[in-house]
């Protein structure tokens, strides 16, 4: 259903629904509904994302699903449990698997609700700045509703992101900076031509399609768990499921202690760690950004008061982990518990390792970490694979013995 108006976040000054990209005062404005007498009945009886049609911003003839949402929640069974592999031990710890998603990504149940949004209010061209992942979403879902998509690749983008965006129909042009850079082109686009930009949080509606993720995990557990622990650049992903927890308590459908969100980021780029830590409730833009998780290469968001607010709320923490660490935690989760993380993906378990060593996260508390995406080529490790002629060489590369005749 259609919100009945926008409100901003930082000033509470109310909008009518329209194309529109911020409040006056800059600030990112949320779509609020008037649900009336609305239960859990009225969910539609499907699998995707758009099972939470009544609580989002577009009607039945304006969705066109390519499969986005309704991931997997896996129970992790070698960690978390307190076996030797793993000698942490929590009441139950699971992973969203996000990496199910149309083009590999979370970034797929943002860009699903913004693009058709975005067309029925009048949009025909769309541009958004991204490290890959964004921009590939973007690009599928501008060719499912017809409209133009133009994507800033930010120079340390994902090539393998680009060409999904290209193979999509996208206009892809690789800017000569970071984020923040392309970030500055696609506002200045959209501020001199009919370009109309959906870059995180700069419009209302990637967050209504990131809020469905603590949607499908309330359905999933029955309720809540103590903790759920994100990946953060941008942050919309931890914006969206702070909002979707106020909408359930809206809506009467939870009433419980909701959980407490952990940040995480990457050593190498952490203003919101470092402004958490500081107790400061906007933080400072990160010089010299460095890290091989593209999408933590964030120097700075238009999310920063929203996050922290949401985690002062939510009792919740933030940490940083190096790239080593990251990688490492990527390997553990595939080789112990068969699930493929992007490196953003795999800094929440590291990042859950931390936070549990320092006592934040105890042994009675039940933990999901989000998994934002698969692994692409560059999050792989190096193929180091000998090459055999025979099966002697085989036996031999692999330690292997013959059986005796």
């Amino acid at each position: 259903m259609r919100p009945a108006f926008l409100e901003c976040t930082a000033c509470s000054k109310r909008y009518e629904v329209r194309l529109i990209n911020t409040c006056d005062c800059g600030g990112p404005l949320f779509a609020r509904y008037e649900w009336t007498d609305l239960g859990t009945g009225q969910l539609a009886p499907r699998k995707d994302l758009w099972r939470y049609a009544p609580l989002l911003p577009l009607t039945d003839s304006e969705i066109q699903s390519r499969g986005e949402g309704g991931t997997p929640l896996h129970r992790l069974q070698v960690f978390g449990s307190g076996g030797r592999v793993a000698p942490i031990k929590v009441e139950g710890l699971y992973v969203k698997d996000e990496g199910r998603n149309p083009t590999g990504t979370f970034k797929a149940r943002g860009m699903a609700v913004a693009v058709p949004m975005a067309r029925a209010l009048g949009a025909t061209h769309l541009v958004a700045p991204t490290a890959g992942n964004a921009g590939a979403a973007l690009a599928l879902f501008a060719a499912v509703h017809g409209v133009r998509s133009i994507v800033l690749l930010a120079k340390a983008g994902s090539d393998e992101a680009a060409r999904e965006a290209l193979l999509h129909g996208a206009h892809l042009v690789r800017v000569d900076g970071d984020i923040a850079a392309a970030g500055r082109i696609a506002t200045d686009l959209a501020s001199t031509t009919e370009t109309f930009n959906v870059a995180t949080l700069r419009e209302p509606y990637r967050v209504e399609g990131k809020k469905t993720i603590l949607f499908e995990i309330w359905e999933a557990l029955h309720g809540l768990p103590d903790w759920i622990v994100f990946p953060t650049g941008g942050g919309t992903g931890i914006v969206g499921m702070w909002k979707a927890l106020h909408e359930l308590r809206d809506l009467g459908w939870f009433e419980g202690p909701g959980p407490r969100f952990a940040v995480v980021q990457a050593a190498g780029c952490a203003p919101l760690v470092k402004a958490w830590k500081e107790g400061k409730e906007t933080a400072a833009p990160w010089p010299e950004p460095r890290t091989e998780a593209a999408g933590l290469c964030v120097p700075s968001t238009i999310a920063d008061r929203l996050v922290l607010k949401a985690l002062r709320e939510t009792r919740g923490a933030a940490t940083a982990v190096s790239d080593d660490a990251m990688r490492v935690a990527a390997q553990n989760l595939a080789v112990f518990e068969g699930i493929a993380t992007c490196l953003e993906g795999a800094a929440t378990f590291a990042g859950f390792r931390r936070l549990y060593d320092d006592g934040v996260i105890t042994k009675e508390d039940q933990v999901v970490l989000v998994n934002t995406g698969s692994p692409r080529g560059s999050d792989l490790p190096p193929l180091a694979a000998p090459t055999v002629r025979t099966a002697d060489e085989a036996r031999t590369q692999l330690g292997l013995t013959k059986r005796a005749s």
